[in-house]
């Protein structure tokens, strides 16, 4: 379990030469739709449940489940573990395969920024 804790690496990952990004999306894919699934297990506060997807440094991406009328009812969040606050959110109603692309392309982005931080 701790390893899918851990911050996944690039969505860019080298080898040699090449540059082989989809297998690294398929891998957040993956881990977006683990934690979508631990939701349901995910104990509630104030309505909402919270499960962790990844960590890297000072960040934490979480996807929480928090059912608001008119309002996504899943968010993607980045948070700073060193401020404790959301730096970046991404609201979804559903994952479907459009939603589910936009995910991991925010993850992605993410990690991007997250490297330049550094």
């Amino acid at each position: 379990m701790l390893k899918e804790n851990e911050m996944l690496q690039s969505c860019w990952v080298s080898a040699g030469d090449g540059v082989w990004p989809e297998a690294r999306r398929d891998q957040i894919e993956e881990q977006i739709i683990r934690a979508y699934v631990q939701l349901i297990f995910a104990a509630e506060a104030d309505g909402s449940r919270t499960v962790t997807l990844s960590r890297q440094g000072g960040l934490e991406v979480r996807l929480t489940e928090m059912p608001l009328p008119g309002m996504p009812t899943f968010w993607l969040e980045i948070h700073s573990l060193g401020t404790r606050s959301i730096i970046d959110s991404l609201g979804c109603f559903e994952f479907d395969e459009d939603e589910l692309a936009a995910a991991v392309e925010f993850i992605c982005e993410a990690q991007e920024r997250h490297r330049t931080w550094h």
